[in-house]
């Protein structure tokens, strides 16, 4: 019998992280069975109807994805045990985010105006789950960029919806344009696939030096624990703005 050094565990490149809307109990299931890292679930009815999932509840990170939040809701799912908030930008107050209790996640498209991005920037926000409109299967360069005009003007963490799993060769892309995670539909995509795209996550060569991206999948350090998000690339319109 032989005794040898036990591998380190491999950190993933990229979060992934659950989309539920529908059979939450399933969904759930899945998402702790795949070891996937969060969980969010859309369409629940208010914090009252969470209790009825209580015993789905996995004890990985999950969260509530809503089209508007009032400072008495945010205060309601945080009571009953939520890590992560996302919402989007017109249907939220600015009181139901003033509290880091929870990871704030706003849903808005890639893409941003310049001057929109700059605004939003400055909100009190952990996350952006960017929806890329008009994705196909494979991504485009169009794509990746649009993404990265964000990731690269905002200190926040960079998480991408999907509805298919992405190549090994997109996501090594999307990882080096900025992109910190990705938010799987549960229902687009299956189990298999799933697991595969975990794989293929855990299995991305490292990142070539001088580009950004995380040592770890991280949204807040007490969801995904450590590193931190990178600066923001300065705007080349800075040093003029003054003038």
């Amino acid at each position: 019998m032989g005794f040898g050094v036990a591998k380190a565990e491999k950190t993933p490149a990229l979060a992934l992280v659950g989309h539920i809307s529908k059979n939450y109990a399933a969904g759930l299931a899945a998402v702790a069975k795949l070891g996937l890292d969060a969980a969010l679930l859309a369409g629940v009815d208010g914090p009252a109807g969470l209790k009825k999932l209580k015993k789905s509840l996995p004890s990985l990170p999950w969260g509530v994805h809503l089209t508007s939040l009032s400072e008495e809701d945010s205060q309601g799912y945080r009571d009953e045990g939520c890590d992560l908030l996302a919402f989007s930008l017109e249907e939220t107050t600015a009181a139901a985010v003033a509290t880091d209790e929870a990871a704030r996640i706003l849903y808005t498209d890639a893409g941003l105006e310049d001057r929109e991005l700059r605004g939003i920037a400055s909100l009190p926000l952990d996350v952006f789950v960017l929806r890329v409109p008009g994705l196909a299967d494979a991504w485009t360069l169009k794509d990746l960029a649009s993404v990265a005009m964000v990731s690269r003007r905002v200190d926040k963490f960079i998480l991408v919806e999907v509805s298919k799993a992405p190549t090994a060769k997109d996501l090594e892309a999307l990882r080096d344009a900025g992109v910190d995670g990705l938010v799987v539909d549960m229902e687009s995509i299956d189990a298999e696939a799933l697991a595969a795209l975990k794989a293929a996550v855990l299995d991305l060569p490292k990142q070539k030096p001088g580009r950004r991206g995380s040592a770890a999948a991280i949204i807040p350090a007490s969801v995904f624990p450590s590193g931190s998000s990178a600066e923001p690339e300065p705007d080349e319109d800075d040093d003029f703005d003054d003038e």
